[in-house]
């Protein structure tokens, strides 16, 4: 049981850490531009695929914070989630950014870099909730100190 949730934790870490392992430059007239408005025009004009990878990896990040404020856990959703979320990404860089274009190629590299820590803090926090009436307490306890709470 133990080694499923770590697997499965260090699986969706390791996926989110090879999203974002891509290079985004920043824009010169990025102060020009609120940054809502930004996002929101390049989301508008890149390839709809790069819009749902934004929307599961904005949908996974929400439903990890509701599973911990509940301290329940739903490990089918998680693991939904997790391979989608791969095999979009393994998708976006078969495509790579001659077909879907630079800016949307930097807009998918973006949303990795921005999701990644946020849903793999969230994957620990969530294994730990569940692991943590089963797990040796020194151990439980470093984890958490990993994760900085």
């Amino acid at each position: 049981m133990r080694t499923s949730i770590l697997s499965l934790v260090t699986s969706a870490t390791l996926a989110f850490t090879a999203c974002s392992n891509g290079s985004t430059p920043e824009r010169s007239d990025a102060s020009e531009i609120p940054a809502a408005s930004a996002r929101e025009e390049a989301a508008v004009a890149c390839d709809p695929m790069v819009e749902e990878y934004r929307d599961l990896m904005a949908d996974y990040e929400a439903g990890l914070k509701e599973m911990i404020a509940s301290k329940k856990v739903d490990k089918e959703r998680q693991e939904k989630w997790s391979k989608k979320a791969e095999a979009m990404s393994k998708k976006m860089k078969e495509r790579g950014e001659q077909q879907i274009g630079v800016r949307c190629w930097q807009e998918f590299n973006t949303i990795g870099q921005t999701y990644a820590p946020r849903i793999a803090k969230l994957g620990m926090e969530v294994a730990v909730m569940e692991m943590g009436d089963k797990m040796d307490p020194a151990a439980l306890e470093a984890m958490k100190k990993a994760m900085g709470q």
